[in-house]
C-alpha cells in the first residue's frame, strides 16, 4: 500500500510503539462483513443464504443496490432486488460488493484529521484487490479480491492508536518504508496480522497482512501472498501510494516466485496503467 516493497526478509527487531489491543478504539469488523468472507472462503455459495444475510442490514442492501444501478456497471434496466443482482452478477461479485461497501464504511471511520488519507488507503486497497482477482487462476485458493481488501489493516492500527504519530509520518518524504517505519516504532504488517487474528479471520489473510512486504521468506510461498504482493507493488507502481516513501523496483525474487520475468511484469504493468480509470471508477462508487 505504500510505495515500496521490502526486497528482504521481516524487519529486524526494533522497539515498537505500545498498542492496546483491548482498547475500544480499535478497528472492528462488522459481523456480516465476517459472515460474508466466510461465504467467500467456501467453495459454494447459496442465493438464498446470500440475500437472506445481506438482507439483515438495510443500509446495506440499499448500498449493493445503489452500486448495482451506477455507471459502474451500466444495465439498461434498473436492478432492484439481491436476488436480482445475482442473476446478473453472480454470487461472487455481489458478496465482493457486500463485503467491500462495509469495509469502505469501516476504513473511513476515522478522526476528521485522518479523513483524506483513510480515503487514499481505500483508494489502494480497492487497486490492489481488484489487480489481485485479475491474476486469480487456482479455484483452490483463497478469495484475492477480499485477501488484497484487508492486506494493509494494520494502518488503521496506527490511525485508531497513535493518529498525531501518523500525521507526522505522513509529512515526512524521501525516506524507504522500512526506515519510515523504523524512525517512527511503526510495523504495519505486524500490526495488522495481529489485527486480523483478533477478528478471526482466516490464516492466509493474516499471511497477508503479515507478509505483503517480504512474501518470498519462506522456501515455498503460498501462491496467494506472492499473487497479492505483486498486486500491492503494481498499485503502487501504477500511482495508487498511500504515504511518500522512495519506490522500490519490483523484488527479483518475487518475479522468480511467481515464475515471471521482467518483460512479463512489464506487460502486466502497462495493462495495469491501462486500467487506472476503471479501477478508480470502482473505488469511488464505493464512497457514493
Amino acid at each position: 500500500m505504500i510505495c515500496a516493497t521490502k526486497a528482504s526478509g521481516p524487519p529486524e527487531h526494533r522497539l515498537l510503539l505500545p498498542i492496546d489491543w483491548n482498547s475500544e478504539e480499535l478497528p472492528t469488523m462488522p459481523s456480516i462483513a465476517h459472515r460474508l468472507i466466510e461465504m467467500l472462503c467456501r467453495r459454494e455459495m447459496e442465493t438464498e443464504e446470500i440475500y437472506e444475510l445481506i438482507s439483515q442490514d438495510p443500509a446495506l442492501t440499499l448500498k449493493v443496490l445503489q452500486i448495482c444501478n451506477s455507471a459502474l456497471y451500466g444495465f439498461s434496466s434498473e436492478v432492484t432486488s439481491i436476488k436480482h443482482a445475482v442473476v446478473l452478477l453472480g454470487q461472487k461479485e455481489v458478496v465482493q460488493l457486500a463485503v467491500s461497501s462495509l469495509l469502505a464504511k469501516r476504513f473511513m471511520t476515522v478522526p476528521s484529521e485522518l479523513k483524506g488519507h483513510a480515503e487514499t488507503l481505500w483508494h489502494h486497497l480497492i487497486a490492489t484487490a481488484t489487480l489481485a482477482q485479475e491474476f486469480a487462476v487456482d479455484s483452490e485458493e483463497p478469495d484475492l479480491y477480499t485477501l488484497g481488501m484487508l492486506h494493509d489493516v494494520g494502518w488503521l492500527v496506527l490511525m485508531s492508536q497513535a493518529p498525531r504519530v501518523f500525521l507526522s509520518m505522513a509529512e515526512e518524504q524521501g525516506r524507504s518504508l522500512d526506515e519510515l517505519q523504523a524512525a517512527w516504532g511503526v510495523d504495519h504488517e505486524l500490526w495488522g496480522g495481529k489485527l486480523l487474528e483478533k477478528w478471526n479471520l482466516p490464516e492466509p489473510f493474516q499471511v497477508v497482512a503479515f507478509r505483503h512486504h517480504h512474501p518470498v521468506t519462506d522456501a515455498a510461498p503460498p501462491k496467494y501472498l506472492l499473487v497479492t504482493a505483486l498486486a500491492n507493488h503494481l498499485a503502487n507502481t501504477m500511482g495508487n501510494c498511500f504515504l511518500q516513501v522512495d519506490l522500490a523496483g519490483i523484488p527479483g525474487d518475487l518475479l522468480s516466485a511467481l515464475g515471471l520475468d521482467e518483460k512479463a511484469y512489464q506487460e502486466m504493468l502497462e495493462w495495469a496503467q491501462q486500467e487506472r480509470e476503471k479501477i478508480a471508477a470502482r473505488s469511488r462508487t464505493f464512497s457514493m
